[in-house]
């Protein structure tokens, strides 16, 4: 997408980041040797902003931080490096529920409930097998020295809270893996010392392996009592995130991720937003509108994106937009602007021209 259409996405949709975890990089900006303001700058970012630090903000003021810090301080450990400084606050009312948590699996279960208070940066899930658990994490940007950043820094945090587990006999962490490349083969033995496992890059997901049985090892600082308190107010704050969007708005928003990640069906945004399909055709149809209309809107705001800003093929876009075949593409969108995808792309690059 182009820098403006992700901005317009990003803003109205979700792709967010807590201003707590913002502030809390901006506060060691110096340990770059970076001057705050000159982040603020490169990131479009006032003061005014970042007043609440329980508030989100658009992903991509974030995504431009982290990649001028990336390309300044040109450290591909800068990630790790800067974990190091990370407390729980940054992560605000998430960074204090989970580690009061009963067991690694209450953990992973309420990080991947209450994940939207700190941003909606990327998405959570277990694959268990009889030998091993993946504990999976896939980043929603598209913007790879953010991704990178994302993965490492986030990985990181989980080994934090698995530290937390009550295993005095054995270690249950037994590789991470990365779907990024190893900037230097010169670091693979600082990865595995800082992770304290093998440490594998360009596999094809990014998640900690961890032995089946730690799902229902107890954490040491688990509280049910604290527990049942912080959620009540992780709750409310959720909701209220929730309230701020119309349900149009969230059934926009899962349409656009689940296209992305090339999982859209009607079903699965239902799932996505915690009802069923009969719930979801109601409450659009109370807001006057349907999901064949939402759908239609995607789609046709990601075409003119793809045929307006990009050189890519009928049938590279057919299939980003989740049509079976290249020819019901081209029929769709003549529906929708009396003209062919090829015709349009003459059209708007002509427009440009004059």
């Amino acid at each position: 997408m182009t820098t403006d259409l992700q901005k317009k996405f990003d803003e109205t949709f979700g792709s967010k980041v807590l201003v707590g975890l913002v502030q809390h990089f901006l506060e060691h900006a110096s340990f770059f040797g970076i001057n705050r303001s000159e982040l603020l700058l490169q990131g479009d970012l006032t003061e005014e902003q970042l007043g609440d630090s329980n508030q989100c903000i658009s992903l991509h003021h974030f995504e431009k931080i982290t990649a001028y810090t990336f390309t300044v301080c040109n450290d591909p450990l800068i990630a790790l490096s800067f974990f190091q400084k990370m407390d729980s606050t940054a992560y605000g009312v998430l960074g204090h529920l989970v580690p009061l948590s009963s067991s690694l699996n209450k953990a992973i279960e309420t990080l991947k409930e209450f994940q939207p208070l700190i941003g909606c940066i990327g998405d959570i899930s277990l694959q268990i097998k009889p030998d091993v658990v993946y504990w999976k994490w896939q980043c929603r940007s598209n913007d790879p020295i953010f991704s990178r950043c994302a993965n490492e820094y986030n990985l990181a945090w989980w080994v934090s809270l698995l530290r937390l587990v009550r295993n005095e006999d054995f270690s249950i962490l037994q590789a991470v893996h990365f779907n990024h490349s190893l900037a230097n083969s010169e670091l693979q033995n600082y990865y595995n010392d800082f992770f304290g496992c093998p440490v594998y890059f360009s596999q094809k997901e990014t998640a900690l392996l961890l032995l089946p049985k730690s799902l229902t090892m107890t954490l040491k600082t688990g509280n049910a009592g604290l527990y049942d308190s912080v959620r009540i107010f992780a709750s409310k704050l959720l909701e209220q995130q929730r309230v701020e969007q119309t349900f149009m708005e969230q059934v926009r928003a899962q349409i656009y991720l689940l296209l992305h990640h090339d999982r859209l069906s009607r079903e699965n945004v239902a799932e996505q937003l915690g009802i069923n399909v009969r719930t979801l055709s109601r409450k659009l149809q109370l807001e006057e509108s349907s999901y064949s209309k939402l759908l239609d809107e995607v789609r046709f705001e990601l075409a003119a994106d793809y045929l307006g800003s990009h050189q890519h093929s009928v049938v590279f876009i057919s299939k980003a937009l989740g049509f079976y075949t290249s020819h019901s593409f081209i029929s769709w969108f003549k529906l929708q602007t009396n003209l062919t995808p090829t015709q349009y792309r003459r059209h708007i690059n002509g427009q440009k021209t004059d």
